[in-house]
C-alpha cells in the first residue's frame, strides 16, 4: 500500500489537473504551484533549495521561450509578407479535399519536425498551417500534439532513447533495438484509438465526417514506423514521414506540380535544423557555447542555457531569409514580444512545480521519486502501470527525454526485481512518455501561444481522454508481450 508521503506527493498533480480542467490551465498552474510550495517546506526543505529550484525553472523557461519567440517571429514574418497566402494556394492544388490536406500536413510535418528537431518544434509550426487552411486553432493544436505523441519516441534523432535510456542505463544495442520495436508496435495499436478521437473532433468542429484519407495516411506512416524501427532506430520516424509523403505524392496527389516558392523559408528552416544532425562536429561546436550554472546556492542543483543548440537561431535565420527574398525588411516586434511575455507568466510557475517536485529534502526523497514508488507494489500487474508512469513523467516535466531519465532507472530496476523483460518495460515507459507530449502543459502553452490561443484548458480537455485510453491500450499490449 502507498505510504502517506506517496499519497501527499500526488496532491500537486491532482490539483494541477483538476483545476486546469475545471477552472482553466492558468488557475490550475497557480493552484498547483501554491500547494507544491506548501508541501516543499512542510517536508523540511530549506529556503535556499527553494531559490535553487526557482532559478532552475527560470532557466528552463528561457530555453522554451527562445523556441516560442523564434516560431512566433517566423510566422509573423511569413504572414505579413504574403508567404502564408502562397502556402494556402499551393496546398489547394495538391488535392481538392481539405481533409486530405489536413491529415497530410499533420502527419508528415509533425513526424518530420519532431524526428529532426524535437524541442516542441511541431507544435510551433504545424498548427499555424492548419489554421491557415481554415481549421479552428483549438482543433489544430490538439491534433498536432496527439500526433506528436506517436513520434516523440525517436524525437530529435533519438535523444529520448540515447540520452534518456541507453546512456544512463548502459543498454546494449540489441536492447535498444527491441525497445524501439515494442514501443512503436504499442503506439501503432494505440494510435488507432487516438485517430478515432481525431475523427470525432473533426466531425464536431466541421459538422461532417472527414472520409477515409486520414486512415490511409495513418497506415502509410505508422506501419513503416513500426516495421523499420528495430533497424533504423532513431531515424525511423524521419524515414516513415518521407515514405508516407512519397506514397501520397505518387498515388494520392492530384496535381504533382507543386509551387515551392512560398515554402522556401520552411525548406531553409529544415536545412538549418538538419545540419547539426548530419555533422556531429558542428552539433558539438554549438553545444560548446553553453552557459552552465552549477551548485546553485551551494546545493547539488545545476542548470544550463544552450542558445545555439535551440531552434531559435534557425527560426530567426529563416525569417531573415524570408525578408531577403521579398526585399522588405520592415517588421513589428511588439506583438511577438507581447505574446512571449504572456507565456512567461504561465510557463514559469508550471516549470517551478516540476523543479520543486524533483528536489530532495534531508529527510524525504523527491516527490517524483515517491510517485514512482507507488507503482512498484503492483507486482505481476506492473506492466499495466508502466506506460502511466511514462505519461505522468512527460506531463510533469514536459519532455519525453526527461521522463525517461527520471523514471527509466526505476522501471528497469523494477522489471529486474519482478523477473519481467526489462526491454518491454522500458518500451512501455518510452511509449507512455512519448504519448504524454499531448497533455504536457508546456507543449500546450507553447503551441497555443504561437497560435494566439489563450484557452489552454480546451486543448487539455480534448487530449486527456484519448491519451488515457491509448495508455491503457499500450499497457494491454505490454501485458500481452510480457505474458507470451
Amino acid at each position: 500500500m502507498p505510504d502517506l508521503y506517496q499519497m501527499i506527493s500526488l496532491l500537486p498533480i491532482l490539483i494541477l489537473l483538476v483545476l486546469s480542467i475545471w477552472r482553466g490551465v492558468k488557475t490550475g498552474i497557480y493552484g498547483g504551484f501554491l500547494i507544491t510550495v506548501l508541501l516543499f517546506f512542510l517536508r523540511g526543505s530549506t529556503f535556499m533549495a527553494f531559490l535553487a529550484a526557482l532559478f532552475n525553472a527560470f532557466i528552463g523557461t528561457i530555453n522554451i521561450l527562445m523556441i516560442i519567440f523564434g516560431a512566433v517571429f517566423l510566422y509573423h514574418i511569413l504572414e505579413q509578407k504574403g508567404y502564408v497566402d502562397g502556402i494556402k494556394s499551393s496546398l489547394a492544388e495538391i488535392h481538392p479535399d481539405r481533409y486530405f490536406r489536413f491529415f497530410f500536413l499533420t502527419l508528415f510535418l509533425t513526424a518530420f519536425f519532431e524526428s529532426v528537431a524535437g524541442f516542441g518544434t511541431p507544435g510551433a509550426i504545424v498548427p499555424l498551417l492548419l489554421i491557415s487552411l481554415g481549421f479552428s486553432p483549438g482543433l489544430s493544436i490538439a491534433v498536432v500534439l496527439l500526433i506528436d505523441g506517436f513520434f516523440a519516441v525517436s524525437g530529435a534523432v533519438g535523444t529520448p532513447v540515447i540520452a534518456g535510456l541507453q546512456t544512463p542505463l548502459n543498454l546494449s544495442a540489441n536492447s535498444v533495438s527491441q525497445i524501439y520495436l515494442y514501443a512503436t508496435l504499442s503506439l501503432l495499436v494505440a494510435g488507432v484509438s487516438v485517430f478515432f478521437f481525431i475523427y470525432k473532433f473533426l466531425r464536431q468542429d466541421e459538422g461532417k465526417a472527414p472520409g477515409k484519407s486520414g486512415w490511409i495516411l495513418y497506415l502509410a506512416i505508422m506501419i513503416p514506423f513500426f516495421v523499420l524501427s528495430s533497424f533504423l532506430l532513431e531515424l525511423s520516424g524521419l524515414v516513415a514521414a518521407i515514405f508516407m509523403a512519397a506514397v501520397a505524392y505518387i498515388f494520392l496527389f492530384q496535381n504533382k506540380k507543386i509551387p515551392w516558392q512560398p515554402w522556401t523559408p520552411y525548406l531553409f528552416l529544415v536545412l538549418l535544423l538538419l545540419i547539426p544532425k548530419i555533422f556531429p562536429w558542428f552539433s558539438n561546436f554549438l553545444k560548446s557555447y553553453t552557459f552552465q550554472f552549477t551548485n546553485l546556492y551551494g546545493l547539488d542543483v545545476n542548470a544550463s542555457l544552450q542558445p545555439f543548440s535551440s531552434p531559435l537561431i534557425p527560426f530567426l535565420l529563416s525569417a531573415a531569409f524570408a525578408l531577403y527574398r521579398v526585399r522588405n525588411f520592415r517588421i513589428d516586434l511588439k506583438p511577438v514580444v507581447s505574446k512571449t511575455f504572456t507565456v512567461f507568466l504561465v510557463l514559469f510557475p508550471s516549470l517551478a512545480i516540476t523543479q520543486l517536485m524533483l528536489s530532495k529534502s534531508p529527510e524525504f526523497p523527491s516527490m517524483i521519486d515517491a510517485l514512482a514508488g507507488m507503482f512498484v507494489a503492483a507486482g505481476d500487474f506492473y506492466p499495466l502501470f508502466s506506460p502511466v508512469i511514462g505519461v505522468l513523467g512527460a506531463f510533469i516535466t514536459g519532455s519525453t527525454t526527461v521522463s525517461n531519465i527520471i523514471f527509466g532507472s526505476v522501471q528497469n530496476s523494477t522489471a529486474l526485481s519482478l523477473n519481467l523483460n526489462p526491454d518491454i518495460i522500458l518500451s512501455l515507459q518510452l511509449a507512455g512518455a512519448s504519448l504524454g507530449n499531448a497533455i504536457c502543459l508546456f507543449n500546450i502553452i507553447a503551441a497555443a501561444a504561437v497560435a494566439g490561443v489563450e484557452n489552454y484548458g480546451e486543448i487539455l480537455r480534448k487530449n486527456l481522454l484519448p491519451v488515457l485510453i491509448a495508455s491503457l491500450i499500450i499497457a494491454g499490449v505490454g501485458y500481452l508481450l510480457i505474458s507470451f
